[in-house]
């Protein structure tokens, strides 16, 4: 055995003989590190040697305390000047100081977070608890000797991107620091820069549940079994909640985002304060059916809270602690009242950070002494006060950050419990983004390393995501509809006046601005002055702004003007597409509507090749591309619609082809020849970066002495990754049909026009 090892093997066990005495004198019973705890804290002494700056990972509950006391005894006794041990915030110091470190080091220790600096100018106080605020105020104060050279961060992961701490490293440039956090996400390291120009390079050390069983086999980590509770919308809050997926209230995109938000995870009361502060008491009052904001009833997320603690008989046993978490005050107050008509007096308290220090600590007394049955904790529960171990841990929200996410589990899984197995009840609103929010969360645990899945069992999220939610909805509106539905219909509940796209051309062909614009944008980029702004403004609009490329003002402006815009920033639009990436729901473009461009597009060139009698026009950039636009137009649907939408569709071309025959004989009759070409290439092209599918279509037509050819037509498909793609040939083949019947009911609604047009002409001749 070497030298080295030999001293960290003596060293581990001075430490530990010193807590045996120290826990025996204090608690009447002695305590001693664990095997996985001594296996952590030896490969920490190895580190030391190498690097002066360390971060060690381990999971809430596991013991990092006495980890931390173990190295500041090593620096102690080895000859560092002083500890400083950071806490990030006063009353987790005094919690630390009075419960843990006092314990084990006695006089030697001070705390200082009131502002002052008495222990700090104390040289007998070898290990000093503060805040990073006291210290870097006290550390300019300092001689020399009394200086820290040895600091200790607790929850380390706020020092990261915080100026307190680093202020405070740059001014007494340590020769170590240890961080203990019980999870560092990999994008706080990136603000840690700092830090390494000032200590070198960071060594991490990673343990999670899993690894402290490989290291210690016979460590049994206390196990949760969840258990997921949908949070059902009563049906004024479920109006709400589509009022809000709408926004038809009209209001900012972010504010109604935030109201969405606040009313899934938090419910009703909390809503309402938020919706009172942003719209206004009257708007309050008038927005929301039913009375929401001024209705008795508790909001969902307190109703099911209620039925989880009647459930779990949380409230049936003195020196059983429930922790029930919720980010919003509105909603842990909502839920202290709806309990304690339900539980003995004192029986449930709230913990909020409007509590005093005072306050507090007679909280923290009561619950270790087991008085309290049930917690309603917000943030500050999570971390910054130590909490005593949970039986039934409730999250009445989903916190997306997985550092918050791990800390509150932390507060119910805790090393050296009676009780191996927990329960961990998640309360989420059932076709809301809460379920995504849960699945984005584990999955961000999964990549930083931690596999939640050794502790958490029985976690179901089957059928209850947002994209979930809206397929259902697809599914009633088909079956009500008798059809399949256009997501304009979807999002606004009606179909939009301006969804007839040539009229709203012609409309907006007669603005005078937006034609000044197209005049200035040709004479700016070309050095043409254009006669027919109008006109060019329609075919623009037509060929869906390919030719604005670079001009993205005056495209945002008629993008807006058509009303697509605002269907982009609609949060039901985000979801339909979400579930048509997912393969969830499919889709298609409205055949009559996009052959409504084809037939304006085919008549503006014959109207130029006419009038201009140049007998030949070719056109390579028509494109259907813009996706926001063909959104408009798009008509989605469940799976299982696959089949029949395809045979719809090939009906709809053969009945087309079949009515473009008619037209060239009735032409024929009327001593017209009408040549009709038209056709799509099979395989279309694929662009794995935007996950699009592009069509191109061959148009050519010859009548009246007219040769008009579209070349390269171009229909996109996007939100379609084909290398995924379950039922890749059946989609493929339904989006070709659905391009083929979009030009066939173009061409033949252009035809159509223009014989009858020519008709009623030589009627005119004759009658002459």
């Amino acid at each position: 055995m070497s030298k080295s090892i030999e001293d960290e093997l003596d060293f581990t066990n001075k430490f530990n003989e010193h807590l045996e005495k120290m826990s025996s004198k204090i608690w009447g019973r002695p305590l001693r590190l664990k095997k996985y705890q001594l296996y952590v804290a030896k490969e920490i002494l190895g580190a030391l040697k190498s690097h002066n700056f360390i971060v060690v990972s381990m999971p809430t509950g596991s013991g990092k305390t006495l980890i931390e006391e173990l190295i500041a005894f090593h620096a102690v006794n080895q000859g560092f000047n002083r500890v400083l041990v950071l806490e990030p915030v006063r009353f987790l110091c005094d919690q630390m100081y009075r419960k843990q470190w006092s314990v084990v080091f006695g006089e030697i220790v001070g705390k200082e977070y009131e502002g002052r600096c008495d222990d700090f100018l104390n040289s007998t106080k070898r290990i000093v608890i503060s805040t990073p605020q006291t210290s870097l105020k006290c550390a300019s104060t300092l001689p020399e000797t009394t200086s820290f050279n040895f600091i200790i961060i607790d929850e380390v992961h706020h020092a990261f991107g915080n100026k307190y701490y680093r202020e405070l490293i740059k001014t007494l440039r340590p020769k170590l620091v240890i961080g203990f956090t019980a999870l560092l996400p990999s994008d706080k390291l990136l603000s840690g820069l700092d830090y390494i120009e000032i200590l070198g390079s960071l060594k991490l050390l990673h343990y999670d549940f899993k690894k402290l069983k490989e290291i210690d086999p016979d460590f049994q980590p206390p196990l949760a079994v969840v258990d997921i509770y949908d949070s059902e919308f009563d049906e004024d809050e479920e109006e709400v909640y589509h009022k809000l997926m709408r926004n038809d209230l009209l209001i900012q995109e972010q504010l109604n985002a935030f109201l969405l938000r606040t009313l899934v995870s938090y419910g009703r009361k909390a809503f309402c304060e938020s919706s009172e502060r942003i719209i206004g008491r009257k708007l309050t009052g008038e927005a929301w059916p039913g009375g929401l904001c001024r209705s008795p009833k508790y909001s969902h997320k307190v109703r099911t809270l209620l039925h989880v603690l009647e459930t779990y008989d949380a409230l049936g046993r003195l020196g059983r602690l429930s922790i029930a978490y919720t980010t919003r005050k509105a909603t842990a107050y909502e839920a202290y009242e709806a309990v304690e008509r339900q539980a003995s007096s004192g029986a449930i308290e709230v913990l909020t950070g409007n509590m005093s220090r005072e306050e507090r600590l007679d909280l923290v007394d009561r619950l270790s002494k087991g008085k309290v049955l049930l917690l309603v904790s917000t943030r500050v529960g999570e971390e910054g006060i130590d909490l005593p171990e949970a039986w039934l841990l409730v999250m009445l929200d989903i916190v997306k950050s997985p550092l918050r996410f791990y800390q509150r589990i932390g507060r119910l899984i805790r090393i050296g419990s009676p009780e191996k197995l927990k329960h961990l009840v998640l309360v989420l609103t059932p076709g809301t983004y809460e379920y995504d929010n849960l699945e984005e969360v584990l999955w961000r645990l999964y990549e930083e390393g931690v596999d939640v899945s050794y502790i958490l069992t029985n976690i179901d999220l089957t059928g209850k995501t947002t994209v979930d939610h809206v397929v259902d909805m697809v599914a009633k509106v088909e079956e009500q509809l008798s059809a399949e539905p256009s997501l304009p219909l979807l999002i606004y509940g009606r179909r939009p006046e301006s969804y007839n796209f040539v009229r709203a051309i012609e409309e907006l062909s007669r603005s005078r601005e937006l034609i000044e614009a197209i005049k200035e944008m040709w004479r700016h980029r070309w050095g043409v002055e254009i006669s027919e702004p109008s006109f060019f403004l329609e075919y623009y609009i037509a060929t869906t702004l390919w030719s604005l490329a670079g001009a993205r003002e005056l495209k945002r402006r008629i993008l807006e003007e058509l009303g697509i815009s605002k269907i982009e920033r609609n949060k039901l639009y985000e979801v339909i597409n979400e579930a048509i990436r997912k393969g969830k729901l499919y889709y298609l473009y409205d055949v009559d509507a996009l052959a409504d461009i084809v037939e304006f597009k085919l008549a503006q060139m014959y109207k130029m090749c006419f009038e201009n009698q140049k007998h030949v026009l070719d056109d390579y950039f028509f494109r259907l591309d813009v996706k926001g636009l063909l959104r408009y137009f798009t008509v989605v649907f469940t799976q299982d619609k696959l089949d029949s939408i395809i045979g719809k569709l090939e009906k709809t071309v053969k009945t087309c082809m079949g009515e473009i025959n008619e037209l060239k004989s009735l032409a024929a009759m009327n001593g017209s020849n009408i040549e009709v070409r038209f056709w799509v290439e099979d395989n279309p092209i694929e662009n794995p970066r935007q996950k699009a599918l592009m069509y191109k279509a061959f148009i050519i037509l010859r009548l009246r002495g007219c040769h008009i050819s579209l070349f390269d037509a171009q229909f996109n498909y996007y939100d379609i990754d084909p290398h995924t793609l379950v039922e890749r040939d059946k989609l493929l083949k339904l989006f070709h049909l659905n391009t083929k019947a979009v030009v066939c009911r173009g061409v033949a609604n252009f035809l159509e026009k223009e014989l009858v047009e020519h008709q009623l002409e030589d009627k005119d001749k004759h009658a002459a």
